[in-house]
């Protein structure tokens, strides 16, 4: 059975633009299961009461219970920092893990002026609603590298998969770390577009699916997940 056949749209928005923060635009979410239950999905947004006049997105959250229905919760939990170039204007498709002390780290792709190369930053939270941005870049290619996806391994270990471009190529990379903090870019695409009716363009995001039973990490991803899913074959990377 191919993965089409696997997949059934259900009916109904998860989320909807409805307040200030939102209503212009809402994207490339990503979400976190809690540990007493439940479900936080993060997501970027850009609306009327955005922070400063030239910013182009920040990321918020919302809660559910079930997976299906959302409420949006108050306030941005992480905004854009004019002071940095690399994320002077945007921050897009956040990615949360569970870090080995208990915090929650956030993977999110940071945006500068048109002239810089879209880069992968990082923040950490104690409670996943209030957030400080860490220093540095955690991932930046010879090109842009674009909404970063993260697969925890064991040990505060784990991959990155993001979008990346250099010149007329472009595709998903994937880099690896032993502490969340500094990434090793790996050699050569995972994936390109095939020029097919499909997927003629470009990758906006991955995701991998480890193999079933492997849970933990950001709740969905798990425990030696990122090795198995890449090296023995027993995940799916999801374009």
């Amino acid at each position: 059975m191919g993965m089409k056949a696997r997949w059934k749209k259900e009916p109904g928005w998860r989320l909807i633009g409805s307040r200030p923060l939102d209503s212009a635009k809402s994207q490339a979410p990503g979400i976190a299961c809690l540990p007493d239950g439940g479900f936080r999905l993060f997501y970027t947004a850009v609306g009327p009461a955005k922070p400063f006049p030239r910013c182009q997105g920040y990321i918020l959250s919302a809660y559910s219970q079930d997976g299906l229905e959302f409420v949006p919760e108050p306030g941005i939990r992480v905004a854009p920092q004019p002071e940095r170039a690399h994320m002077a204007l945007r921050l897009l498709a956040p990615s949360v893990t569970r870090c080995a002390d208990g915090r929650w780290r956030m993977y999110f792709e940071a945006r500068g002026t048109a002239d810089l190369p879209t880069v992968i930053c990082s923040a950490l939270s104690e409670n996943m609603l209030d957030w400080k941005i860490e220093e540095g870049i955690r991932l930046q290619g010879k090109g842009s590298v674009r909404a970063p996806r993260y697969l925890a391994s064991e040990g505060g270990a784990g991959r990155l998969y993001c979008c990346g471009s250099h010149g007329d190529q472009s595709g998903i990379l994937s880099a690896r770390s032993e502490d969340g903090l500094v990434f090793e870019l790996e050699a050569g695409y995972l994936l390109q577009p095939l020029g097919r009716d499909l997927e003629s363009g470009s990758f906006s995001a991955a995701e991998v699916v480890p193999p079933p039973g492997l849970v933990g990490g950001n709740g969905i991803h798990g425990d030696g997940g990122g090795e198995r899913a890449r090296e023995e074959g027993g995940g799916r990377l999801l374009p």
